[in-house]
């Protein structure tokens, strides 16, 4: 159980510095995916869906924990409720990684597509060829 604790925790802590990473790379205007319900187009603001990640991520990390350590596992089986801790983050952890992506790209097409000139490489302006 410590084991499935550490890694969930290191998990928790990569998305923590996605969401930083994301609130410096993307514009202010962004709309960043949130996966819910079954549905990927659900596209909230920057700042909303870069806490929303980490938030959710701490949360169901403290509900599984908690389930973890209070359910008594027998000493004979080699499974553990923990276990459950680090694949919860990991698919939590790559769907962040994935909607930063989206966002990028979304925003990159915005640019572009536009036809205003604006350059996908921030402060160059140097758009596509002509």
């Amino acid at each position: 159980m410590v084991t499935a604790l550490s890694v969930g925790g290191a998990e928790l802590i990569a998305m923590i510095l996605l969401s930083v990473y994301g609130a410096m790379r993307l514009p202010p205007d962004a709309r960043v995916p949130l996966h819910g319900g079954g549905r990927w187009g659900n596209f909230q603001s920057k700042q909303t869906a870069l806490i929303a990640y980490p938030v959710i991520g701490a949360a169901i990390f403290v509900l599984l924990a908690v389930v973890g350590l209070t359910l008594p596992t027998n000493s004979k089986s080699a499974f553990s409720p923990g276990i459950f801790v680090p694949i919860v983050l990991c698919l939590i952890l790559l769907t962040q990684v994935r909607a930063i992506d989206q966002a990028r790209r979304a925003d990159a097409e915005r640019g572009t597509g536009a036809g205003t000139g604006a350059g996908t490489e921030a402060g160059t302006g140097a758009g596509p060829a002509r």
